[in-house]
């Protein structure tokens, strides 16, 4: 996703905890930090921030075949997948619509990803988990009020010590980053189709930040006087945009923790990067490349496949989100 895309998903995730009312303290402390805190969103695609990982392909779990030892370690069947994903996420019904393009045999092969230090999404994402519950720990009084339970310690930490609720709200909104990109096929595809760019991915990207709109270009956020809560307003507005509908409620991920719940999430990614460029038209071991118009526009293109990706990834980018976001706080309940 880019910039005005990163932001609108991790705000209108804010907006999704807002309406379940199950987090308020976590709420309280994200809603009033919305414009400032968003930069957070898009800041891990910034070459400056992390010194080398932050290159847009380098967010990553790229899966291939393997051919190695224990293999079948690396084979994820489609029931298995499903259960790992729950029954709240739409890629799950996205994949079952369309798995005809993969068929059986697709399923029972060995995919494994490898992707170098620090690029990795799930290490990304759980670095980013662990980070933001020991700053939770080491909160400010302000913070102190909102997070339940008490830490005994605290009143011998300096003030300056202490993480305050902008610092936090920063680092719930880079993690969102991660998560999203799991939701993003070409990330979880080690083709050559699925570099940056090499059409697909950087078009389809442009695709959905066209129908995110310009109200959450860097600039205008920055510069908007607007309440949070009007900021939330303009992201639910955006739903129809992707024929969105979330229910008022977040569930708990599936897995034991996070960074199994991404590396589920980018196996599903995996099977949708399949099923837009089936395996048997764009070999694995091939640096045939196709675009866009190519997927979704042409003749032989079923029209019905562009807007259900649509709706499956926007509205899984944000409530994924969410219900990691709300695992870090989960520590506290």
């Amino acid at each position: 996703m880019d910039q005005r895309t990163h932001t609108w998903l991790a705000i209108r995730a804010v907006a999704l905890l807002d309406d379940a009312n199950d987090t308020p303290g976590l709420v309280k402390i994200l809603k009033p930090h919305v414009k400032s805190a968003a930069i957070g969103s898009w800041i891990p695609d910034m070459a400056d921030s992390k010194r080398g990982t932050g290159d847009i392909d380098n967010h990553v779990f790229k899966l291939k075949p393997y051919a190695g030892s224990g293999e079948k370690r690396f084979i994820t069947k489609k029931d298995k997948l499903f259960k790992s994903l729950g029954n709240k996420r739409l890629i799950r019904t996205f994949i079952d619509n369309w798995d005809g393009v993969l068929g059986t045999d697709w399923w029972n092969k060995p995919y494994k990803a490898e992707p170098a230090p620090g690029q990795h999404l799930a290490n990304r994402s759980m670095a980013l988990t662990t980070t933001l519950i020991d700053q939770l720990i080491l909160g400010d009084s302000n913070l102190a009020k909102l997070v339940p339970g008490e830490v005994s310690f605290a009143r011998n930490l300096h003030p300056e010590a202490r993480s305050r609720g902008e610092q936090v709200a920063t680092y719930f909104f880079m993690l969102s980053h991660f998560v999203a990109d799991a939701c993003q096929p070409c990330h979880s595809d080690a083709r050559r189709l699925s570099g940056y760019g090499n059409g697909l991915h950087k078009e389809m990207e442009s695709h959905w930040s066209k129908k995110v709109g310009t109200y959450f270009n860097k600039k205008k956020l920055l510069a908007t006087t607007e309440s949070p809560a009007k900021i939330l307003k303009a992201a639910r507005a955006v739903d129809s945009q992707f024929n969105l509908t979330f229910e008022n409620s977040v569930p708990k991920i599936v897995a034991r923790d996070t960074w199994l719940e991404v590396v589920t999430l980018c196996r599903a990614s995996f099977a949708v990067a399949c099923i837009l460029a089936p395996p048997q038209s764009y070999p694995y071991d091939s640096n045939k490349l196709t675009s866009f118009d190519d997927v979704f526009l042409s003749d032989n293109a079923d029209p019905e496949l562009l807007p259900d990706l649509n709706q499956a990834v926007a509205h899984d980018a944000v409530l994924n989100i969410a219900m990691i976001w709300k695992e870090v706080w989960s520590t506290f309940d």
